[in-house]
């Protein structure tokens, strides 16, 4: 029996296993890459007195933002890399880069080692992040891709989750450098898996539906307000990502008491609870009118300016509040991914290369808000302490995305079909 072409599956109302299968090896490529970027953090009780004297909060920081810092430079040309090499290739790089980086970074005896192996992760995650989804989509037909998107979108909180649970015992009981060879062992496996696995269906070309030059692409940057979804993005990225992702579980090691494994799963409540409030906000936002939808943002953000003032507190009752900010922290981010990153594509949908360009300039965003979050923090808390860097930093950030989230789609009479509109010139005048 001859294999059903893309445009066949697209069409089926029924799932086959194949494309269940190929949802698991490409779920497994893509838990890699929290696995790498997340060791970091739980490692910081081995890796200050490994670097001694190299390693201090601006450079531990900075082993965060590496990685967000490659992301910022593929996140417009990935979709093209993606187009060139074919979606399998670029999966299987991206799995190459992130094994051999941690190995890497497990034999480093220096920082600059070190710092190097971080970047080569970050273009493992860079693509991957860009490529998988497309991956998935041209196995499910169009009436059950949301479900398997849905599925795949959890590679990043149960990664992080996983991450933030393992690395201190492993590191306890074997030293640090063995998680980061754990890691790179996952990613050995996760390649030949999808090596084995994963082939196009007939008819499907791997490109992602990118048409045209990248610098015909460019045009799509013109729209005003996926910059201003983006600005919210970059906040969220530069306070959640950048500051509480990395340093939360040290400021609970060292400063309220816990070990470093209590610390790590405690900060992993946070990613949990993520897990958990994605796809629910997703659901009630789908169901919000267009000029609504951005009351999601609102409530995400009335619920994160309170961490910016008590998060590093250690005052009397600090353990109390820790759990508050927990809660808070896991709700409010959670609902990012389920609210406001669908509104991308909304902003230009009238060819899938504009889908392309709002999630570059999302991803774009993302990055660059934690590449710049974690090595600012890291060095005014130096100067300044907990509290008052996350005052300083944390508060207005929160306040300044809640103003942005009134302006990322158009409300009452100004709200019009966003298919009737060019992407390139949806709302280009003012807000």
């Amino acid at each position: 029996m001859a294999e059903l072409t893309a445009d066949q599956i697209a069409k089926q109302d029924k799932v086959s296993g194949k494309a269940w299968g190929i949802l698991a090896v490409t779920y497994l490529a893509s838990f890699c890459a929290p696995l790498c970027q997340f060791k970091i953090p739980p490692l910081a009780s081995w890796l200050f007195p490994a670097f001694h004297g190299a390693l201090d909060s601006v450079t531990f920081g900075t082993l965060m933002s590496a990685i967000a810092i490659i992301g910022v430079v593929l996140a417009f040309p990935a979709a093209f890399i993606a187009r060139r090499m074919g979606l399998k290739n670029v999966i299987l790089l991206s799995v190459a880069c992130l094994g051999v980086g941690s190995a890497l970074g497990g034999l480093a005896n220096d920082l600059a080692g070190l710092m190097g192996s971080r970047l080569l992760e970050g273009v493992g995650i860079g693509l991957i992040g860009v490529a998988a989804p497309s991956c998935v989509t041209i196995w499910f037909p169009e009436r059950k891709r949301g479900l398997a998107l849905g599925i795949w979108a959890t590679w990043v909180p149960v990664g992080s989750v996983v991450a933030f649970n393992t690395a201190p015992a492993i590191a306890g009981a074997f030293g640090y450098q063995a998680v980061f060879f754990a890691i790179a062992v996952v990613c050995a496996v996760a390649f030949a898996l999808f090596a084995l696995v994963y082939k196009m269906p007939p008819g499907a070309t791997g490109d992602m539906g990118v048409e045209g030059t990248f610098k015909e692409s460019l045009r799509y940057c013109k729209n005003r307000r996926i910059w201003i979804l983006g600005a919210v993005f970059f906040l969220f990225a530069f306070t959640t990502i950048g500051i509480m992702n990395t340093y939360y579980n040290t400021f609970l090691e060292t400063q309220l008491g816990f070990d470093a494994q209590t610390a790590s799963t405690l900060s992993s409540v946070i990613m949990f609870l993520s897990l958990i409030v994605a796809p629910l906000t997703g659901f009630v936002s789908d169901r919000l009118p267009l000029g609504r939808k951005y009351i999601v943002g609102l409530v995400m953000m009335l619920l994160l300016i309170p961490t910016g003032f008590f998060m590093f507190y250690t005052g009397n009752g600090a353990v109390a509040v820790m759990w508050v900010t927990i809660v808070l922290q896991g709700v409010g981010g959670g609902m990012c991914g389920g609210s406001l990153r669908p509104m991308a594509p909304m902003l230009m949908r009238n060819t899938a290369m504009g889908a392309t360009m709002a999630m570059a300039i999302m991803q774009f965003c993302q990055n660059l808000g934690s590449a710049v979050g974690s090595p600012l923090f890291g060095a005014v808390m130096s100067q300044t302490g907990w509290q008052t860097a996350s005052l300083v930093l944390q508060l207005p950030a929160y306040v300044l995305a809640f103003v942005l989230c009134f302006f990322i789609l158009p409300r009452g009479k100004n709200v019009k079909k966003l298919d009737d509109v060019p992407a390139e010139e949806a709302w280009p005048s003012g807000f």
